[in-house]
């Protein structure tokens, strides 16, 4: 490889441990609907070697949204997940951000499936986008963006 050449070819997929992936699966699949690619679970050498764990049992879920984007929910059976309740400004915390058609019909099927909000969508500083964040069932910020 030349060091002129870029590393990276293409975007994979966004992968999110979960605390109780029944729930996470809950809130992308039937609120936010993405579609169940697969789902499997992993444990031994491979697992172990990728993830640096000892004895872990991995439990996977591939969704994928109409536009061909993936999110891999993970819960690890074998080893205790404490959740978190970080202000979005740390460091190494991230965020997904989803593209919506109306972010106003969005924030309704959110707030009636009392989903947490942070606000009501509102026009990006540039006027791009209207935006506003919800939180998933381990408090993973989600932004919800329609481009105007």
């Amino acid at each position: 490889m030349k060091n002129n050449q870029p590393i990276v070819v293409g975007y994979r997929h966004t992968g999110i441990i979960t605390h109780n992936i029944s729930k996470s699966l809950h809130f992308y699949r039937d609120i936010l609907g993405f579609e169940v690619l697969e789902e499997f679970e992993e444990s031994g050498y491979y697992i172990d070697t990728i993830t640096n764990l000892k004895n872990s049992t991995a439990h996977f879920y591939k969704l994928q949204a109409k536009d061909g984007t993936i999110i891999e929910l993970l819960e690890y059976p074998s080893h205790k997940t404490e959740p978190f309740n970080l202000s979005i400004i740390n460091v190494g915390l991230c965020h997904i951000a989803l593209r919506v058609e109306n972010s106003e019909k969005a924030y309704k099927k959110l707030i009636d499936q009392n989903i947490k909000v942070l606000s009501e969508p509102i026009p990006s500083t540039c006027g791009k986008a209207k935006v506003f964040f919800c939180m998933d069932p381990d408090n993973v910020r989600v932004e919800i963006v329609e481009m105007l």
